[in-house]
């Protein structure tokens, strides 16, 4: 038996300005399975829950978008050595990745279920990624849920290698996504409002810059982005690289921030869940993609307000004869629109004028990232 796509018409019913519909309902007896023998398909992924009578349950589905899950159904396993059984009741949390945005957009999206369930052993996920110790997977995150006050000590989290059975769970449909559930249900951003760095206190800078140029070259970003830096920090703007920091001081940091500027990346999604209202934000779309998009839904609906939108990408350089990977381009920016775009939004005092990059020093750049990501790299100009 193969692994089954789903039916091309099951899709998400995804209205971010409507509360979710759903009532509390216990399933005993179920089986999850976290992997299928017959494999997975790009990325879409194997897994999936049966109830007691071996059923295939499609609230098990995982969403990234509301057009269709990206799992698939697995079979039905067919289980020779006795299964672990998780006792109690449990929280389904859909599929544990590691990667930060696709943790907070996706493995938090039926979090907000928590405000209905009353007390819970723990909350149990698909995992991503095929480990010797299941810890492995998630226990970087840790420090996130006890962010929330899901502390281990009062909500376990499991993302079992092999399949379990569970004495009883409930299967909330998702609150949060990317693209066109990027905006969240109401219930998900209340929920995220009041319990995400509920016990963290503002403190920081009051104008912060979020950078990326100390992440490994082959995430992409722009290139002289230490540049960016320089005139940042001249402006006033404290430079932050949110991976140097934990959970708590990150959300302490966006908390403490009144100015916001940072290329389109990860680290704003969890930004918008936690900014005050008033807080400024400026993005600066960092490639061809059109990720962009989605911090800017994000920041309006939680904020209530669009942030600062900067275009200023006049090309890009990708590894010479590979298909090139919008997300892992390496851009050149256009600092003087960028210069004069922050200061006309109120960033940079109004007389700010930046100047250019040298050629030189930009083909210097393209040197230094072609040797950090060992392979010589091709310009491209900005298509349309």
């Amino acid at each position: 038996m193969s692994v089954t796509d789903a039916a091309p018409d099951l899709a998400l019913d995804f209205d971010p300005a409507t509360p979710i519909e759903w009532t509390p309902e216990w399933h005993s007896d179920v089986t999850l399975v976290p992997w299928s023998a017959e494999g997975d398909r790009g990325a879409r992924r194997s897994a999936g829950l049966f109830d007691a009578k071996g059923a295939f349950m499609e609230a098990g589905h995982c969403w990234r978008y509301p057009s269709g899950p990206i799992t698939l159904e697995p079979q039905a396993p067919e289980v020779t050595d006795k299964p672990e059984r998780l006792t109690g009741r449990w929280l389904f949390g859909g599929l544990f990745y590691g990667h930060f945005g696709h943790f907070l957009c996706e493995t938090t999206s039926r979090l907000w279920a928590l405000d209905r369930l009353g007390p819970i052993a723990g909350i149990v996920f698909y995992p991503k990624q095929k480990l010797t110790h299941e810890r492995r997977q998630y226990r970087h995150q840790l420090p996130f849920f006890a962010a929330m006050g899901l502390t281990e000590d009062k909500v376990q989290i499991r993302a079992p290698q092999k399949p379990v059975i569970i004495d009883q769970i409930a299967v909330p449909p998702p609150g949060f996504g990317i693209e066109g559930m990027i905006e969240g249900r109401p219930d998900y951003r209340a929920f995220m409002h009041e319990n995400l760095g509920r016990g963290v206190a503002a403190g920081g800078a009051r104008k912060l810059y979020i950078s990326r140029s100390r992440l490994p070259a082959k995430r992409g970003s722009v290139l002289l982005e230490t540049l960016v830096e320089e005139r940042m920090e001249k402006a006033g703007y404290a430079i932050f690289h949110p991976q140097d920091h934990d959970i708590a001081d990150q959300i302490a940091a966006y908390k403490a921030a009144t100015h916001i500027v940072s290329l389109d990346a990860s680290s704003l999604h969890l930004a918008a869940m936690v900014v005050p209202a008033e807080t400024k934000v400026a993005i600066i779309n960092r490639g061809p993609s059109n990720n962009i998009e989605d911090y800017i839904a994000q920041f309006t609906r939680w904020q209530g307000r669009a942030p600062t939108r900067i275009e200023a990408v006049t090309g890009f350089y990708f590894p010479e004869g590979h298909r090139v990977k919008k997300r892992e381009t390496h851009a050149v920016l256009d600092l003087c629109a960028v210069g004069a775009a922050l200061a006309q939004a109120g960033f940079l005092p109004a007389k700010t004028r930046w100047t250019a990059a040298a050629p030189a020093r930009i083909k210097a750049a393209v040197a230094e990232t072609s040797q950090r990501v060992e392979m010589p790299l091709v310009h491209h100009p900005v298509e349309g």
